[in-house]
């Protein structure tokens, strides 16, 4: 078996990109006419890695040994310098065509997925965070370059050229991919907060209620700030003032009233009711009672 870093590749190609030079575009398409053993020393940055045919065991410790990766892609942040060990038998083939972004040039969190992969890998300094079958056009674009036979600066022009059709590719599937996953998140805090509304006798903490949308704490205080404009403490409390000017009208005991919509005491319930609204439950009763009598 031999043994090489991919930089030794005959088919190893890597071009600087114009709007950042320690930014790059790497792409190999290879057949081995031996068993061949490859290092690849990756470098801190972000990477979006296009495979084509890719039959391997990888010798990573922390991943699967026996993987077909023919036709995946995988994006992933690499925090510290570490090389990856891959291992080919004689007549299988690798296409790959792969970006890496420096974090100086382009933040993480403008491109980094939020989606976590299935892929198992153990790997301390690599975060996958996303992994799946290429998109249709993106392959297209890969394939292209694989099958390139044009030489020299017009080749480097095109696979350069074409390396920055998929990061576009990639970017605005992402943005669609984001979008669809917030809209579904919140459809789901829609449901939980109507849940919320109709059980206002029940505690309520936030972690409640992301439990109840399927989220975390995290994304529901920013998805509820961006769905009502305000914290979720304030949207509650305004449900529950709002909740008990509407019960006031009735005969209901205030009492009754106060346990119903949340509060454990009438002393409280009457003290918040008078800093929102201005005056006691028992006084906006009152008021009603007056209006409706005149």
């Amino acid at each position: 078996m031999s043994f090489h870093s991919v930089e030794q590749i005959a088919t190893f190609e890597q071009f600087n990109l114009d709007f950042d030079p320690s930014s790059w575009v790497r792409t190999v398409n290879h057949h081995f006419d031996e068993d061949t053993s490859i290092v690849n020393v990756h470098q801190p940055g972000l990477y979006i890695s296009m495979i084509g045919k890719c039959q391997c065991q990888t010798l990573n410790k922390g991943m699967d040994k026996k993987r077909d990766y023919s036709h995946n892609y995988m994006v992933a942040l690499v925090d510290e310098s570490c090389p990856s060990y891959m291992s080919f038998q004689s007549d299988s083939t690798w296409q790959t065509f792969s970006i890496h972004l420096s974090l100086e040039h382009l933040g993480k969190r403008s491109i980094l997925p939020e989606l976590t992969t299935n892929v198992p890998h153990n790997v301390p300094q690599v975060r996958l965070a996303e992994a799946g079958p290429i998109p249709v056009d993106i392959l297209q674009c890969c394939e292209a370059v694989w099958d390139c036979e044009l030489q020299g600066f017009e080749r480097e022009l095109f696979i350069k050229a074409k390396a920055q059709e998929v990061l576009a590719l990639f970017l605005h599937q992402h943005r669609l991919k984001s979008q669809a996953t917030q809209n579904i998140r919140i459809d789901q805090l829609n449901y939980a907060l109507n849940h919320v509304q109709m059980n206002l006798q029940l505690d309520w903490p936030l972690s409640a209620v992301a439990r109840l949308a399927g989220s975390n704490r995290t994304y529901v205080k920013q998805d509820i700030k961006q769905l009502l404009g305000m914290s979720f403490r304030d949207w509650l409390r305004k449900i529950r003032i709002e909740t008990a000017q509407k019960r006031l009208a009735s005969s209901q005991p205030i009492t009754d009233i106060a346990h119903d919509i949340g509060f454990k005491s009438q002393a409280h319930f009457a003290t918040l009711f008078k800093s929102e609204v201005g005056v006691t439950p028992s006084e906006y009763r009152q008021a009603l009672f007056i209006r409706h009598s005149a």
